[in-house]
């Protein structure tokens, strides 16, 4: 009987903890209002203490992805960010969009993009502020038949942003079936193509990167040509500097673009995969000088 109340004392105790009970009082980081225990909200790795009117600035979306590896600094440079490009995330209008359960948005227009998740409002965000990005499928099961192989996968997103401080990885399309051969001398991997409406949503992203790298890099002066042209070259394949470039990352990024900008698919297709060409042929070349 002494070791069953012994249980639940521990275990009451354990939830009055978890619940803030005896915490002791604490100040709000961003505003100064003194809060007891029950009131605190705490964010990220350095355990900044928030008030409920200061957390609820963040939304679910973001708090859910980005928040645990906040510092106080990243929740005040959101703050900003929401604040500086409010008007200009307001016009967002997609003109592309892709998924099932979770659908992948992109405003080509407007350089804007979301990822909504479920029934929530999801946030717009911009592609001057993304870092990284990957579209891909990741194959799970193969079968053999008669008529032909199939195999069945997931197609994914993953977005990497600078502000606000988030990184997003999502399935946006579970039991993708896609025609499959076997290729390699042994026969032992396969080879696939993506569908065309996934290609579609690569194309639109791909096309809002080079966009917003032209506005970046833009300058035609000669003396800053040759570094603009690394430079975006360098963005175009998602590299921060040429320190990442291999021979076997820049030939995987380069056949991922040009497989879903290839002529034969479209002949708008072409300018953008003279682009991709030329820029693989820089890094190339470069690789070989390091």
């Amino acid at each position: 009987m002494l070791i069953f109340l012994l249980v639940i004392a521990g275990v009451v105790l354990f939830v009055l903890f978890g619940l803030g009970i005896f915490r002791k009082p604490a100040q709000c980081e961003h505003c100064g209002k003194m809060l007891k225990g029950t009131e605190q909200r705490i964010f990220g790795k350095s355990q900044f203490v928030l008030c409920d009117d200061c957390a609820a600035k963040i939304p679910i979306e973001v708090s859910f992805y980005g928040t645990s590896n906040w510092e106080y600094s990243d929740y005040v440079d959101y703050l900003k960010w929401e604040e500086e490009t409010k008007e200009e995330r307001a016009q967002f209008k997609p003109d592309y969009s892709y998924g099932n359960k979770t659908k992948l948005l992109v405003d080509t227009e407007h350089g804007l993009f979301s990822i909504k998740n479920g029934s929530h409002d999801a946030m717009v965000y911009r592609f001057a502020d993304l870092n990284d990005y990957e579209l891909n499928f990741r194959p799970e099961e193969v079968k053999e038949g008669l008529l032909g192989d199939k195999i069945t996968g997931t197609e994914y997103v993953v977005v990497d942003l600078n502000r606000p401080k988030v990184y997003i990885e999502e399935f946006i399309k579970t039991g993708v079936r896609l025609k499959a051969k076997k290729k390699g001398f042994i026969k032992t991997k396969y080879e696939y193509e993506l569908t065309e409406e996934f290609l579609d949503i690569i194309r639109a992203f791909t096309i809002c990167i080079y966009i917003e790298i032209e506005k970046r890099h833009g300058s035609n002066q000669a003396q800053t040509a040759d570094i603009n042209e690394i430079e975006k070259a360098l963005a175009l394949f998602m590299f921060d500097s040429m320190d990442e470039v291999t021979k076997d990352s820049l030939k995987r990024q380069r056949n991922a673009l040009i497989k879903a900008f290839h002529p034969d698919n479209d002949a708008d297709n072409d300018s953008y995969s003279q682009k991709i060409n030329a820029a693989y042929e820089l890094l190339d070349g470069l690789v070989e000088n390091k």
